[in-house]
């Protein structure tokens, strides 16, 4: 990567695949518990959904991206801290927000039965399965390639 003007390679392309990948997984849960997934900010019945689920998608890719090159530049710049810096600060963001939101992810219903007080644990829920098995596939999405790179010992490559 260092020796390479471009910060895009197949490690750009990794992260796109898990971007899609966290998305893809997710999609099961935006057509069975879509007010879950927008975090009961808002009722699903006044959106469109395929919608808000593309913009999703976007966004993922855009931040996986925008990710992956602000770390590529700091590698070929030799500045690892750095490097290592941006990568810890998106997930940072990311926990952060989880840790925000954590109320709500783990209680499941209708936006109606959130402002009501009334949603039930997700835990005991009649999604509780699909959410686990949806947990296993995203962090598999991302063992994988985080595996195969350490176990070959590879560094990241620019076209």
């Amino acid at each position: 990567m260092a020796r390479s003007p471009s910060p895009f390679g197949p490690s750009a392309w990794v992260a796109v695949g898990y971007a899609i990948w966290f998305w893809a997984s997710v999609t099961w849960m935006m057509i069975e518990a879509p007010d879950w997934m927008l975090c009961y900010f808002m009722d699903s019945e006044q959106i469109s959904v395929p919608f808000a689920h593309g913009l999703f998608l976007i966004s993922l890719i855009l931040s996986a991206l925008s990710g992956h090159v602000l770390t590529a530049v700091q590698l070929q710049r030799g500045r690892t801290r750095l490097a290592i810096g941006t990568m810890l600060s998106g997930a940072t963001l990311w926990i952060g927000l989880w840790v925000l939101t954590l109320d709500r992810y783990v209680a499941y219903g209708t936006t109606a039965d959130w402002l009501a007080g009334s949603t039930e644990p997700i835990n005991t829920s009649e999604v509780a399965t699909a959410m686990n098995v949806v947990g296993v596939l995203t962090a598999l999405g991302l063992a994988v390639p985080v595996i195969r790179l350490l176990s070959r010992n590879r560094r990241l490559r620019s076209l």
